[in-house]
């Protein structure tokens, strides 16, 4: 029973859902608003009726999206243990997560919160980081807490049903709209697969769509300025920044919300009801939520990366000297005690800063590779090469990428005999000549107008052998400090940056990252290049000694000179981040190569390809990542079709034809640009990659186009007329696509969960496109 005075309250509350009255926002939104009380929030202030009832809350329980969440939850976290192995790139995260909670340094392409919170959950769950796995399939050891750490990206992805759900409500859709993408979302099997392991797209999704709702939050805020207005703003910058530190392509999320934020401040600068401090003010808060609060939490993140990672792992011959000097253990303790500064005498290995890729007989540069050092052997080039050039059949020099009593070099005076260290040692600065002599035999580095055996255009770098010709000295090198601070800094082990320049022809020292053939020993081409600024041409000194000093005649040890402390060098975080940055840019990690599993960007709207995760070694039990086809196909002509809308809209307007009310084509174009947009700035950079591609890469822009298939019908069916055909399509159609995605979500779930065993006749049944390639025993 209610009393009169609630009657009336209700009433009025059922008047106002009614009414057509938008809420402006901002100043920038132009959707349809809710009036109706979100769950949770007490009704208005009345005297009345609340009197004798100090304590009652009015709220509303929205049964859909609660059962839609539970169902979420259900889905994502059933028998989330099984199976107790490696399912697919778990084989990578598992140990990125086992490094962290052993402070031990590795180098991935991707940025680190997704594997940060992988190692938070097995932390909770008292995992010390112990695992040995070398294989998908591989069973994981015992002190695994596998449920544990799945179960986080798990709980992120269940949550992605609601947060869908909520994002059709506050962008004006209707609840019978934003059922069907939650459910639609529900459904997706690969969403579903993704979200139940140790794998990175179930956390990013979470954060991209985390943004837009608090995107939508903050432009459907009426208060300007308010603690509200702030909260859902910096949250929705912080988000999209937690979208991008998962993986890069989460980029394009807050890239989406920042270009949006920005038209929204544009049109603001048109209401002339806003004073210029107010828009002052606009400005300043879009700045420092969607620019300096990313940039912020950015570094923050890196900075608790750098800072767990302190001690030397697998990874280290990824970085730079300086860097793994940086580092506990590894190098560390191998150059601990080394003199700092290069002398002439001084005895040194030259390491190429750049590392190269090996594979097929073919060299690259890159971050993923190989580190090289220079090197020489008692070995000379052919006197002619297969296409009939000659060589000076000197000595060969190549870059080498072991550790090698071959590697190491004296640093000669040209004036002087003598190849040891003077007492006090007299130190190379930049810009001084030097000669290099090979330790092992004796030869000294030289370059002369002769190609160079695999890159013509280069010169030749050899030893000198004395043939008794009579020749002019070719063998002086200009040491010039690349990342010097002043034109006399010394030359210092492991910090100097160096390009040695060959003095009679200006052409510098360097790696042309092609492997030699059978003669060479496979090993890396080395020559010197006119072009002199270039990143192949810069070294670093990594191993370095004063064996002896030169005094009075007589060699003495060295008693005076400035070591490197026994405890890892100081490298500042800025310089860390620079150089790590660098590498995960341009790394060829993931250069492409065959797998059988590989797809491209064509492949993946209509879902052609799958991948197998895992296979049990005993039956046909397997898990796939594919897509639900139903769900993935009308999506996807969905965005084709929304597009073609905003196109008829757009020419019928230019000949003054308005098919309907201004605020809904604004409400139209937007929902175009944050869904179709945002599916398009997930979708289209892919076919730019010149990388080995698989269909969970694709997986960041499903949200978005099931978002625009919705969009799309919510539309057509607020504009059809009551009772027509394209009304009667619309409404019974929802109902047909929710059947055939249950239908084909039921189907596929036995390659889901790996519930239960199918016969080979059920696998064959299952082979719904030629393209997907199923396993069996």
């Amino acid at each position: 029973m209610t009393t009169p005075e609630e009657n009336t309250w209700i009433h009025q509350v059922q008047r106002q859902r009614q009414s057509p009255v938008r809420e402006q926002g901002d100043g920038a939104s132009t959707m349809p608003q809710r009036t109706s009380l979100a769950a949770g929030e007490p009704g208005p202030s009345n005297n009345e009726s609340s009197q004798g009832k100090p304590f009652t809350v009015h709220a509303e329980v929205d049964l859909v999206q609660l059962v839609l969440t539970v169902a979420s939850f259900l889905t994502r976290t059933w028998r989330l243990g099984w199976p107790r192995a490696v399912v697919f790139d778990e084989l990578h995260f598992s140990k990125f997560s086992s490094l962290y909670l052993k402070n031990t340094f590795f180098f991935d392409v991707h940025p680190p919160l997704g594997k940060l919170l992988l190692a938070l959950a097995g932390h909770y769950a008292g995992f010390e980081g112990t695992i040995n796995v070398e294989r998908i399939g591989q069973e994981f050891p015992a002190t695994v807490p596998v449920e544990m750490m799945r179960a986080f990206p798990a709980i992120l992805g269940s949550l992605v049903v609601p947060l869908v759900y909520q994002i059709c409500v506050e962008s004006g859709m209707s609840r019978h709209s934003a059922a069907l993408a939650g459910t639609l979302v529900l459904l997706d099997n690969a969403l579903l697969v993704q979200s139940r392991f140790m794998l990175m797209e179930g956390i990013l999704i979470f954060f991209s769509l985390l943004a837009v709702l608090a995107f939508l939050k903050f432009r459907n805020t009426s208060r300007e300025f308010s603690v509200r207005w702030w909260f859902w703003l910096c949250l929705c910058g912080f988000s999209a920044t937690s979208s991008l530190s998962v993986k890069y392509i989460g980029g394009f999320t807050l890239l989406l919300l920042v270009v949006l934020a920005a038209r929204d401040f544009w049109k603001l600068l048109d209401d002339r009801s806003k004073s210029e401090f107010t828009l002052v003010k606009h400005m300043i808060g879009r700045m420092v939520a969607m620019v300096m609060l990313p940039v912020l939490t950015y570094l923050a993140l890196f900075y608790v990366h750098l800072s767990i990672l302190w001690k030397a792992g697998p990874h280290d011959n990824i970085m730079t000297s300086a860097f793994q000097a940086s580092l506990e253990g590894g190098l560390a303790t191998l150059t601990k005690g080394q003199p700092v500064e290069v002398a002439f005498g001084s005895q040194i290995t030259l390491r190429h800063t750049e590392n190269v890729g090996l594979g097929a007989g073919v060299a690259s540069p890159g971050a993923g590779g190989h580190p090289c050092w220079l090197h020489s052997h008692a070995h000379m080039y052919p006197v002619r090469y297969p296409d009939q050039r000659g060589s000076s059949h000197q000595q060969q020099v190549t870059c080498y990428v072991f550790k090698d009593i071959n590697n190491w070099w004296i640093v000669k005076h040209p004036s002087r005999q003598s190849l040891m260290v003077d007492d006090p040692p007299t130190v190379v600065k930049h810009g001084d000549i030097v000669q290099l002599v090979h330790g092992i035999t004796s030869r000294t580095l030289n370059s002369h107008d002769v190609a160079a055996p695999l890159t013509p255009n280069n010169q030749e770098v050899s030893c000198y052998v004395n043939y008794n010709v009579s020749m002019p000295a070719q063998d002086l090198w200009r040491v010039d400090i690349v990342n010097r601070e002043s034109d006399d800094e010394t030359w210092q082990t492991i910090k100097s940056q160096v390009r040695l320049v060959h003095v009679n022809t200006s052409a510098a020292l360097k790696t042309t990252g092609r492997q030699l053939p059978e003669w060479g020993f496979h090993q890396i081409e080395v020559s010197a290049d006119r072009l002199v600024k270039q990143r192949a041409t810069v070294w670093n000194v990594e191993e370095h000694r004063y064996t002896s000093v030169h005094k009075e005649g007589q060699e003495v040890d060295l008693q005076q000179a400035e070591l490197i402390p026994l405890q890892p060098t100081h490298l500042s975080f800025w310089a860390k981040l620079y150089e790590l940055q660098v590498k995960m840019l341009i790394s060829n990690q993931d250069a492409k190569l065959e797998h059988k599993y590989s797809s491209g960007p064509w492949d993946w709207p209509f879902s052609k390809r799958n991948i197998a995760y895992w296979m049990s070694p005993t039956d046909n039990s397997q898990i796939h990542l594919l897509g639900n086809l139903s769900v993935w196909v009308t999506s996807a002509v969905a965005v084709v079709c929304y597009i073609a809308l905003i196109v008829f809209y757009l020419l019928r307007r230019q000949r003054a034809v308005f098919d309907i009310p201004e605020d809904q084509w604004q409400h139209v174009w937007f929902l175009g640009e944050l869904f179709v947009g945002g599916y398009l700035l997930h979708y289209i950079p892919f076919f730019l990659c010149e990388r080995t591609l698989f269909l969970h890469h694709y997986l960041p822009s499903v949200p978005f186009k099931i978002l625009a298939l919705t969009a799309l019908g919510d539309h057509l069916y607020t504009v059809a007329p009551r009772n027509s055909v394209l009304y009667l399509i619309i409404k019974f159609g929802s109902v047909v696509l929710v059947s055939a995605a249950l239908h084909n979500f039921l189907s596929l779930s036995v390659f889901t969960f790996a519930s239960h065993v199918p016969t080979q006749q059920q696998i064959q049944d299952l082979m719904w496109l030629r393209t997907w390639d199923f396993l069996h025993h």
